[in-house]
């Protein structure tokens, strides 16, 4: 990485910017556009030596080139579309760093809190003053939603045109475009002073039109410039003194904050601010200005794209890297321009292409992308669930595509898929196969079955391809029988089908039984009859597969404990040789013992020999029809011993983990994510909790209740959405609200009634509390084979009632307002509301599409980051830094710089930085994986929340501690939303900030966040646990701190009995706690000498705090 000099035509100061030799000329553009000293520039190229060069060029590839040479910016001749860039980009800025724009599909996409959680730079780093972040912290009062949101996140907009807008006059008249012109625009300064300008091929100019005559030639009174930024500085004072302002405004703000996010789905928060429009004439315009008259630019042949980047070449490093980068942002752009189409297609403004079919198989193409809903409109998956096994292959189909693209097999293509779930309907989006719906003589199907098994494909190049899927599935090949009698060999399942499109590329398609059937499961849970003994409904579909994550798993315990049995067999073999060989036993007893071991450890195992394959089509319709033989029984058994070990060793773990509190999470999707890393489905969430219903005598709380609250908010997210389909628009929010009444407002109103006026009612207005709650009992039996023994006191008592109003907002794609809610009667009267009910229609801001795609993951790109610290760990700190530094640059360059991976890599280099003791470098690299994180996975994630800690603890080592509080102050806000009070892992940041506080000087303050943790340890963990003891300990000097030696006397005490009964008395903890004890007993005694214990015990507890704060970092960490 070197420091590239760019020169300006307009000052004599170069920009500088870091770039590394593998870099093309397109990101240094890209860079100087989003540059505030250089952010009027958009038509331009760069130069050397005189040399224009191409976009693609890599810097390092440049002829001549070296490190210390420079590059010349070069105004360009601009074309219509440039033009409209331009002054797009002009509008985009004006409007500052305040709102996006309208045509969003969601409010505040890509927010980010961090600049206004951090505040002005002078109050924050100061510790003279004793206020700080935590001065008016109330530890007993409930969370508030209106905390998630600063008061200040949007920066006040700086005015510098009235309006800038499309004038009248356009289109350009074609003697005009002759003369060069392209657009006119009208703008209207702070003076008041309306102006119509020209933007031609050279620049813009200000012309002598008039609202009522058309004059286009240049005003004498103003002269040509290439930049409407320099031309309106020149005729207006105060747009040029307002854009000066608005400059220093952008770059006071964070790099990472202020660009567009374009490699990833932007996150929405799911609470905002109510939405105050404003009015501007020129934003009609804006969809013109980005996409042209005819919205040719926004038209792209996205299956071309996306198979176009995978065939790139991939043999160096450099070949992988713009490989996957181009890979990435196809897949990003395809992502955008689906959830958009989907948005469309729901709300009725994209045609069928068959109308005259009923509407539950109505096709849809729009932006080249073909959309389809997910619905059993053909009867598909009639034997399997109708349309229940319909929405489950959906999203087994988009798991079957991230597997194969994880793969990347040369040759075997897949489509590009999102799946959109937008006001209760499911939409798939799909880049569209060339030729496909063209009717041809031979069907393009050339692997697998479209009818069932009556014809059955087997080409025997698909098959080639298919093979090196299967080996990394672990499947085999098994014949089968079509209609005819004929054989057929396959790889893959019956149902999955290849095809051979029309451009000669080989497609995957249909890939919902890409892996096994949990045969348990289904034996237990989809019939009548074994459904019945545990008094459960059917479950009601039968596409239950297993998870790739446990295929994996199951795969490496058979391989080890087939190597552990034939290391068993060779070291029998050897034994029984030697024992053959009695006469040499004797004489050379100490030299067989070594030879033993030199054997072991020179044991020669061929892997290769081992195997344990699996069918995709055992225990389906497809089994039938599959030739019998030894082979395929062992397969069969073999998936069902997989789904055996899932609930044999797989779930049991994860219940000690969770139980033993290794695995802690704050919320549903945190328990979702540990989950499926272990190959468990969620449909085992009942499972689970009856396993914690049977851990009798043990501290489950946090574990049990996140466990149901994760089936009660699934299973309302499904209620709500059958709810929404029934709606029609005018009555959406009317219908969230009432749901949202009924189940989490019923303390201040028992009886909400719904608002509807019409003869038809949708289906919500018969909703109450008590049906909802029947409804979600069942729903709970029926998907998590799990009974609620009282669904009502679970939904009054048991759940949180803030998470489970964010995570139903978040599964369903809500926003609502970011105000307090009342969720108790006393709550609703103390703050005086005037409606009746917790919600109101008008607190829903508006509904998401909530989107599941397949990004890309780059394999080499972790390889580089874990050499890197295995350098590290090894003693080679140059080598693990450069290697880690690499591994960045491949994820910045790949990913971009908004991308959850890259928020996850500057989060470990951070703390790699950390433990290094380069402090400066571990907050810089910190504070840039909270603001991606922010805007790319949610301002509340977990990830985010963790990212904040540690932010503060940096912040803290570095002596900024005021600052670190505003940083831990915002953290826990955000957790207490998440979660609420008391989670196992809250203590540790209340231990640390009480530790700040006390380096403050606040004493009284860091005791109630002392207490706190101690409550919080004492109910998780019990009154007698160590780690509840150290909390008792750390308690008692801080009750000592603040005066009160009878409390700390009492507490300590407490502290030195559970030491004593589980160290015993030559502990140094224990010695440690009696040596305190007796400290406090004397200082209880004689209150004489208070003020000089004080100090005493200042210094002593502050030696003991910073300790018990490393403690606590760690375990953040």
């Amino acid at each position: 990485v070197f420091t590239l000099h760019v020169e300006l035509p307009y000052s004599t100061q170069p920009l500088s910017v870091q770039v590394s030799a593998q870099e093309c000329v397109q990101d240094i553009r890209q860079a100087i556009i989003e540059s505030p000293e250089t952010c009027s520039y958009s038509c331009f190229y760069l130069a050397f030596k005189g040399e224009r060069l191409n976009d693609y060029t890599e810097l390092g590839a440049i002829e001549g080139f070296t490190p210390g040479d420079s590059l010349t910016l070069v105004e360009d001749v601009y074309t219509e579309r440039e033009a409209r860039i331009h002054v797009a980009r002009l509008r985009d800025m004006l409007h500052g760093q305040g709102r996006t724009n309208a045509f969003a599909v969601g409010i505040d996409p890509g927010l980010s809190c961090f600049a206004a959680v951090t505040g002005e730079p002078s109050k924050s780093v100061t510790t003279a003053t004793k206020s700080h972040a935590f001065s008016d912290y109330d530890v007993d009062a409930a969370p508030k939603v209106s905390t998630l949101i600063p008061a200040d996140v949007h920066a006040k907009s700086i005015a510098c045109l009235r309006t800038l807008t499309l004038a009248g006059w356009n289109p350009v008249p074609h003697t005009r475009r002759l003369q060069g012109d392209l657009l006119y625009l009208t703008i209207v300064t702070l003076e008041e002073e309306s102006l119509c300008v020209t933007a031609s091929m050279d620049g813009f100019y200000v012309n002598c039109c008039t609202d009522t005559r058309f004059d286009p030639a240049p005003s004498p009174r103003h002269k040509l410039h290439h930049s409407l930024v320099r031309l309106l500085q020149a005729v207006s004072p105060k747009f040029a003194a307002g854009f000066d302002r608005l400059q220093a405004q952008i770059a006071k703000t964070h790099m990472l904050a202020a660009v567009p996010i374009t490699s990833a789905m932007p996150a929405h928060p799911w609470c905002v601010e109510a939405v105050k429009p404003a009015f501007d004439a020129g934003r009609p315009a804006d969809t013109y200005l980005n996409f042209g008259a005819d919205a040719a630019d926004s038209l792209r042949d996205w299956n071309d794209e996306l198979q176009t980047s995978r065939e790139l070449p991939r043999a160096t490093m450099q070949d992988r890297v713009q490989r996957d980068r181009a890979l990435n942002k196809v897949l990003a752009d395809f992502s955008d321009a689906a959830v958009r189409g989907a948005v469309a297609v729901v709300n009725g403004n994209v045609p069928p292409i068959n109308p005259m079919d009923p509407a539950e198989v109505h096709m849809y193409i729009h932006n080249n992308i073909f959309f389809s809903k997910g619905f059993d409109g053909r009867g598909t998956f009639e034997q399997l669930g109708g349309e229940m096994a319909a929405h489950a292959a959906t999203g087994k189909d988009l798991e079957g595509v991230r597997i194969l693209n994880q793969l990347d097999i040369e040759g075997l293509h897949t489509l590009g898929c999102v799946i959109v779930d937008y006001k209760g309907e499911r939409v798939v989006a799909q880049s569209i196969v060339p030729g496909i719906f063209r009717r041809q003589d031979e069907s393009s199907i050339v692997y697998g079955s479209i009818d069932g098994g009556t014809t059955i494909a087997s080409d025997a190049e698909f098959h080639k391809l298919a093979g090196q899927l299967a080996k990394s599935l672990h499947y085999s090949e098994h014949q089968l029988k079509d209609g005819a009698g004929e054989e057929h060999t396959l790889y893959t399942s019956l149902e999955t089908k290849g095809l051979m499109g029309a451009d000669g590329r080989r497609y995957l398609l249909d890939l919902y039984r890409l892996l096994p059937t949990d045969v348990l499961f289904q034996e237990e849970e989809c019939s009548e009859e074994s459904a019945s003994k545990h008094g459960l409904p059917i479950y009601p579909h039968k596409l239950t597969l297993l998870r790739s994550e446990l295929v994996d798993l199951v795969w490496e315990h058979r391989l080890r404990s087939w190597i552990n049995e034939r290391v068993a067999k060779i070291q029998a073999e050897k034994a029984a040789k030697e024992k053959a060989a009695k006469e040499e036993e004797d004489k050379k007893e100490d030299e067989d013992e070594d030879e033993d071991e030199d054997s072991l450890a020179n044991m020669k195992i061929n892997v290769d020999d081992f195997a344990f394959n699996l069918s995709p089509d055992a225990f389906t319709p497809a089994h039938d029809l599959i030739q019998a033989s030894p082979d395929t029984e062992q397969k069969a058994e073999n998936v069902r011993e997989a789904a055996q070990l899932l609930r044999s060793h797989m779930i049991p773990s994860l219940v000690n983990d969770l139980t033993s509190y290794q695995v802690t999470p704050i919320d549903g999707a945190a328990l979702t994510t540990v989950m499926h890393r272990r190959g468990i489905n969620m449909r085992y969430l009942g499972r689970i909790a009856t396993a914690l219903d049977e851990a009798s005598g043990k501290r489950l709380g946090h574990v049990k209740g996140i466990v149901v609250q994760e089936m009660v908010v699934r299973s309302a997210k499904h209620i709500l959405r059958r709810l929404l389909q029934t709606a029609t628009a005018r009555w959406e929010a009317d219908c969230i609200a009432h749901f949202l009444n009924c189940l989490l407002g019923r303390d201040v109103n028992r009886t909400p009634q719904p608002r509807y006026r019409g003869e038809h009612p949708p289906a919500y207005v018969a909703l109450t509390p008590a049906s909802l709650d029947e409804q979600i009992g069942k729903e709970v039996a029926l998907r998590f084979r799990y009974k609620l023994a009282n669904p009502t006191h679970t939904i009054e008592q048991e759940i949180r009632k803030l998470p489970v109003l964010r995570d139903i907002c978040l599964r369903v794609g809500i926003q609502i307002e970011a105000r307090d809610y009342a969720f108790k009667a006393r709550q609703a009267a103390s703050a005086k509301q005037q409606c009746t009910t917790t919600f109101t229609p008008a607190d829903i801001m508006n509904i998401l599409p909530v989107v599941k795609e397949t990004p890309l993951k780059s394999l080499f790109v972790d390889q580089a980051f874990e050499a890197g610290k295995v350098s590290l760990s090894q003693g080679k700190k140059d080598l693990g830094l450069e290697l880690l530094m690499e591994s960045l640059s491949l994820h910045e360059q790949i990913y971009g710089f908004l991308h959850p991976e890259t928020a996850r890599c500057y989060a470990a280099l951070a703390l790699i930085y950390r433990q290094l003791g380069d402090n400066e470098t571990a907050e810089d690299f910190q504070r840039r994986a909270v603001i991606v994180a922010e805007r790319v996975v949610g301002i509340d994630h977990a990830d985010t929340i963790n990212y904040y800690m540690n932010l503060g603890l940096f912040e803290h080592a570095l002596g900024r501690t005021q600052l670190a509080l505003r940083y831990l102050r915002r953290a826990m806000n955000c957790w207490r939303v998440v979660y609420g009070d008391h989670h196992p892992d809250s203590a540790t940041a209340d231990n640390n900030v009480a530790v700040m506080l006390q380096t403050l000087e606040d004493f009284d303050g860091g005791l109630r966040l002392f207490e706190r943790a101690r409550d919080t340890y004492q109910m998780v963990l019990g009154p007698k646990h160590i780690v509840t003891a150290n909390a008792m300990h750390t308690l008692a000097k801080a009750y000592a701190l603040s005066g009160d030696y009878k409390l700390a006397l009492k507490t300590e005490k407490t502290a030195y009995n559970a030491y004593r009964a589980k160290l015993g008395e030559d502990d140094p903890r224990t010695k440690e706690s009696a040596m305190w004890l007796e400290e406090f007993t004397a200082r209880a005694v004689d209150s004489v000498s208070a003020g000089g214990a004080r100090c005493c015990l200042a210094a002593n507890a502050h030696t003991h705090m910073d300790s018990t704060g490393a403690q606590g970092e760690a375990a953040a960490e």
